[in-house]
């Protein structure tokens, strides 16, 4: 279930959607920013390490400003979206798609992806691209992160799911 707090950002949300040509996806991205922020700080999406954030540092939680980062956070998934071919708020196994190269790195994940013929989302693929990634690194089994998040010090593994949990489109 979605929070107060990021319900609080909804009409925000509507706003900036509608501009990027994502109304559809409301629901999806206050799911995407209940698994990022619950709705907490300023950087609500997570976005600032993002190709879209041109004003703020690039580092975690560099953005301020939270208009600023719910518009960056929508370009990116809009972006990730475009890439992993999502046909609606229905196409599940694209979203998962979408939202592990949100995580990830879209360009990076996408390029993966096709150059091994990877075309549905697995927790063993994300695990695979993560232990690349991080460069064989292993997060340290005390990590908090170890089991929610997968054993390779890179991203959240399992992202689709930890944000799929939040998200439940309408049934057409």
């Amino acid at each position: 279930m979605i929070n107060s707090a990021c319900e609080s950002y909804r009409s925000d949300v509507e706003q900036v959607a509608a501009k990027y040509d994502m109304s559809a996806y409301v629901d999806l991205i206050l799911a995407l920013m209940m698994q990022e922020s619950s709705g907490q700080g300023t950087d609500v999406m997570q976005s600032s390490e993002g190709a879209y954030n041109t004003q703020y540092p690039q580092t975690p939680n560099g953005i301020t400003d939270v208009d600023y980062s719910i518009a960056c956070g929508i370009q990116e998934l809009k972006y990730s979206m475009t890439k992993a071919d999502v046909t609606g708020p229905n196409d599940i196994a694209n979203i998962k798609l979408a939202l592990q190269g949100y995580n990830f790195g879209a360009d990076s994940y996408f390029s993966y992806l096709e150059d091994n013929n990877i075309t549905s989302w697995s927790f063993e693929s994300a695990k695979e691209f993560a232990r690349i990634a991080s460069g064989n690194t292993k997060r340290h089994e005390e990590d908090p992160l170890h089991d929610p998040a997968g054993p390779w010090d890179y991203g959240d593994q399992r992202y689709p799911e930890h944000v799929l949990r939040y998200y439940h489109p309408e049934e057409s």
